[in-house]
């Protein structure tokens, strides 16, 4: 938008040059993009809507130069009975009306001073009636209209008629050729009217019927205040922007109207010899106040990281125009009705920090707790402590996951219905007002939204590791919030090593942690959420425990009724551990161990067992034949579980269904090199309590 800097240096008696004001305006107010000569082409954001005129402009420049600047006051009176002439049938629209009317006018040419002036901010020149009520808009910021007193009977201020047609009256803006533009209308636009047609386009332009001529001696002046959204509605429906609807889409101030008149009256004065009839013809249904709001100086300061001082923040606050005054300790800070983007302190704070300037606050680095502050009490410096370590072991998972090749994700909380009932969850927490039925219910558990997760990501991937850390809310009268790990291993077909893999990673996790106490138990029932237990699958479904029987977690296999429900095109398993469980059982020192002196012996052994054998029951087998101390660890690397009708068996006599497992044995002594005999004695060990034990085959 442009602006005139030697009207705003007139305005605001400031000795900078234009590029210097420029500057600064840009620094501390808003973006100037161009500078020239003495035109400053400026870019005003819709939260300054004071700003659209010379005046606002030059209110800003004197406060950031600390001039004392004082706004021209116009005094007013109000005319008898104004409902007879002016009547708003939509006041939400029209919040104000204002008119005045001057008679004795002689329409001609401007002269020069206003041609000049109007044309500096890109206006052309129609005659002095017209460029006076532009030039008022430009200096005040309040649009104006005048119409021909003899061409009007009374003002009326509705919506249009169906069907109601409008010719357009040429603009400072636009050729003349285009003023026969005719513009149709529909019921949601506003329009001033007569006792019988629409006269005008309410807030942007008036019409051809009632417009200033060479012969008009009498005018009734507009000043009114209209809604930004009724504005911007009809200007987008009619590809229609003027100046005087750039200002109202912004905002006016409504307690403007009046001042104008006033303003534009003294002028029309000079130019055009008018006298005022009467006074102001006004109708203000709902008078705009203004603001009232409470500021804390101690707040503020803490708030911009530097202590001010009251005196300069009350010199700030007064020179943008507040009233301020004491109350309670605090300060009361009036805002004037021209300040809409002024709502609470915060935007007072802003405004102090604005003009103080950011760059005399020295940058200092942001303090900021390393644990959550709301769970733990501030005189307990134990407990700060205790939930700094937990936040240290889930970074610490989290970096474990990240290397394995997991991606992390965070869901909101809430659960849909859907999810609910596929997942046959009950006793959630519902919320009072949901946004919707994808966000009633408060979650139990981490699985519902992951396998959403790996229901999406499947249609970019043939596979899924994901996992996530986060609280749940346990059921309805269990207690209140627990923090969870989720686990997920997602691919494209039936692939039924899932379950297997992701165990690896639990397994992965646990030894980084230096959890050695943990075993998989896959005894009903399971003290678990519902939530993961009803997505799985039976026979692929284990609690993690301690040795001392608590519950570290769940992990399972994903039920192909819970995959074909959500259209999870593929196979899934998944894993929920208890966090805080995992992390209080996680050993915080690490022992060293020197590196073996002797080297070690491998030995592969592959047995059959029946098919309700568990794989820690043999690996337990397996150290307790050790007599010898020899074995330092057992690895399986593979198991085949037969499907259908294939066989495994001992002989053709006696056929058993079971399954394969294959397994390393790492043997080696500490005190000296081993010898075949020995790993033969150890092997030969191993594979009789086998067989003793499991009934195993040793194949």
């Amino acid at each position: 938008m442009r602006f005139s800097y030697d009207w705003i240096k007139e305005l605001s008696a400031s000795a900078l040059t234009a590029q210097q004001a420029a500057e600064l305006l840009t620094a501390k107010a808003f973006e100037v993009n161009e500078v020239s000569g003495s035109v400053l082409d400026i870019d005003i954001l819709p939260n300054r809507p004071d700003c659209l005129s010379h005046l606002g402009v030059a209110r800003e420049l004197a406060v950031l130069t600390n001039q004392r600047f004082t706004a021209p006051a116009y005094e007013w009176s109000v005319s008898e009975q104004p409902s007879k002439e002016v009547a708003i049938e939509d006041a939400e629209a029209c919040p104000r009306y204002s008119g005045l009317v001057v008679k004795g006018l002689k329409v001609g040419p401007s002269p020069a001073w206003l041609r000049e002036r109007i044309a500096q901010c890109g206006l052309q020149s129609i005659n002095n009636v017209v460029d006076v009520t532009n030039y008022v808009m430009l200096e005040l910021g309040q649009p104006m209209h005048a119409f021909d007193l003899n061409l009007i009977d009374r003002i009326v201020v509705r919506h249009a008629k169906p069907g109601e047609t409008l010719q357009a009256l040429p603009t400072g803006r636009q050729a003349l050729d285009e003023a026969r533009i005719i513009y149709k209308l529909d019921e949601s636009m506003l329009v001033i009217a007569d006792g019988s047609k629409a006269v005008a386009i309410a807030g942007i332009k008036g019409g051809a019927g009632t417009g200033i001529s060479d012969a008009t001696t009498e005018i009734l002046l507009e000043a009114a205040n209209f809604s930004p959204q009724s504005i911007r509605a009809t200007s987008r429906a009619l590809d229609l922007r003027t100046d005087a609807s750039v200002r109202f889409c912004y905002g006016v101030d409504p307690n403007l109207t009046a001042p104008a008149l006033m303003r534009t009256a003294e002028l029309l004065a000079k130019v055009a010899g008018g006298s005022v009839e009467r006074g102001v013809i006004d109708v203000y249904p709902v008078v705009s106040e203004p603001r009232e709001v409470m500021f804390d100086c101690a707040y503020a300061c803490s708030l911009l990281g530097i202590d001010i001082g009251e005196p300069q923040i009350r010199g700030i606050l007064q020179s943008l125009g507040f009233e301020v005054s004491n109350h309670d300790g605090r300060m009361k800070v009036l805002v004037p009705t021209r300040r809409s983007d002024v709502t609470g302190a915060e935007d007072l704070i802003e405004e102090i920090g604005r003009v103080y300037g950011y760059d005399a606050i020295s940058s200092l680095a942001p303090v900021m707790p390393v644990f959550d502050e709301h769970s733990w009490v501030r005189e307990d410096e134990a407990v700060a402590w205790d939930e700094y370590a937990f936040i240290r072991e889930r970074g610490a998972i989290g970096r474990i996951l990240a290397g394995a090749g997991y991606s992390e994700v965070f869901n909101y909380v809430f659960l849909s219905d859907e999810l609910k009932e596929i997942l046959k969850l009950d006793d959630l927490h519902e919320l009072a007002q949901p946004q919707s039925g994808d966000y009633r219910w408060l979650r139990s558990s981490l699985v519902p939204r992951l396998l959403v997760n790996a229901r999406d990501n499947l249609r970019f991937t043939d596979r899924v590791h994901l996992f996530e850390t986060g609280h749940v809310f346990d059921r309805i009268g269990q207690g209140k919030e627990s923090n969870r790990l989720g686990l997920l291993i997602a691919a494209k077909g039936n692939d039924s090593q899932l379950f297997y893999e992701l165990k690896g990673t639990i397994d992965l996790v646990l030894e980084r942690l230096g959890v050695t106490d943990a075993y998989y138990d896959d005894a009903e029932p399971f003290p678990w959420d519902g939530g993961a237990i009803n997505a799985t699958l039976k026979g692929r479904q284990a609690l993690i425990r301690t040795e001392k029987g608590q519950v570290l977690g769940f992990v399972g296999m994903v039920h192909g009724r819970v995959n074909d429900a959500l259209k999870l095109k593929g196979s899934a398993a998944i894993a929920e551990l208890d966090l805080r469980a995992l992390v209080a059982h996680a050993q915080q020192e690490r022992e060293f161990e020197p590196l073996p002196k002797y080297p070690s012996v491998t030995r592969d052994i592959a047995v059959m067992v029946p098919v309700d054998t568990k794989i820690d029951d043999i690996l337990q087998v397996v150290q307790d034949a050790d007599t010898g101390g020899l074995v330092q660890d057992v690895d399986v690397f593979d198991v085949f579980e037969p499907t259908g009708k294939e066989k495994i068996g001992k002989d053709n006599d006696k056929p058993e269904y079971g399954k394969s497992v294959a397994f390393h044995v790492i043997l080696r002594s500490d005190e000296r090199t081993l010898k075949d005999e020995d790993a033969n004695v150890a092997e030969a060990a191993i594979k009789k309590a086998l067989q003793e034990k499991l009934d195993a085959q040793i194949r």
